[in-house]
C-alpha cells in the first residue's frame, strides 16, 4: 500500500498515474463485479484509494508499482510524505519518501539482516526500530517479524487504515496506466 501526507485519495491516484476514465467510486459488490477478472492479473493495475486522517492511501490489487519502481514514492512525496508499505504474503518492505526524496528503504525480501537500503537518512528510523526492540546497528529485527516491524514505522509516522475501508466500504477505485 502507498501513503501520502496531505493531499486527497483523487490526488494521490492522479500522482500515480490513474487512467481518468476509470475512477469512480465503486461499493464492494461493484468494484469486484467491475474488476474481478483483473484482480489477480499482475498487470491489469486495479487499484483502490480511500483517505485515513491526513493521509490518502492506494491499494494496488494487482500490480507492484511501488515496488517494482521505488523511483514512484519519491515521485508522488514532492511536497510532502510518502510511505510505501508492503506486508502482505510477498515480501515485506518499507519505504519513506519526503519532498521527492527517499529517506529510508528496508526490505526483507533484500536481505535477511534490518539494514536501510537506501535514502538520503539512514538513521532516520533508528530511534523507533530501537523503540521496538530492534538493533540498526547490528541489523538484529528483535522480537517483532520483519513485517510487524515495518507495520510499527508506518504507524509511528502516522500512517493508518480502517479494515472496513478495505472490506466493506465504498471506495475510490481505478485502473493505473501501465508504465
Amino acid at each position: 500500500m502507498t501513503f501520502v501526507k496531505g493531499i486527497t485519495a483523487w490526488q494521490l491516484l492522479e500522482r500515480m498515474g490513474a487512467d481518468a476514465a476509470t475512477v469512480a467510486v465503486r461499493d464492494q459488490e461493484e468494484f469486484h463485479d467491475e474488476f474481478e477478472g483483473l484482480l489477480f492479473e499482475m498487470d491489469a493495475y486495479v487499484v483502490s484509494a480511500g483517505q485515513w486522517g491526513d493521509w490518502a492511501w492506494v491499494w494496488e490489487h494487482s500490480s507492484w508499482r511501488c515496488f517494482d519502481d521505488p523511483q514512484l514514492i519519491s515521485d508522488i512525496s514532492t511536497g510532502s510524505a510518502g510511505v510505501f508499505l508492503a506486508w502482505g504474503e510477498g515480501p515485506a518492505e518499507f519505504m519513506y519518501a519526503e519532498d521527492g526524496q527517499l529517506l529510508s528503504a528496508f526490505s526483507c525480501y533484500a536481505t535477511t539482516e534490518l539494514r536501510d537500503l537506501a535514502g538520503g537518512a539512514p538513521s532516520r528510523f533508528d530511534s523507533e526500530l530501537r523503540k521496538h526492540g530492534a538493533d540498526p546497528d547490528t541489523g538484529d529485527y528483535g522480537p517483532l517479524t520483519p513485517r510487524e516491524l515495518y507495520l510499527r514505522l508506518a504507524e509511528g509516522v502516522g500512517v493508518g487504515l480502517a479494515a472496513n475501508d478495505l472490506l466493506t466500504e465504498p471506495v475510490l477505485s481505478a485502473q493505473l496506466t501501465p508504465p
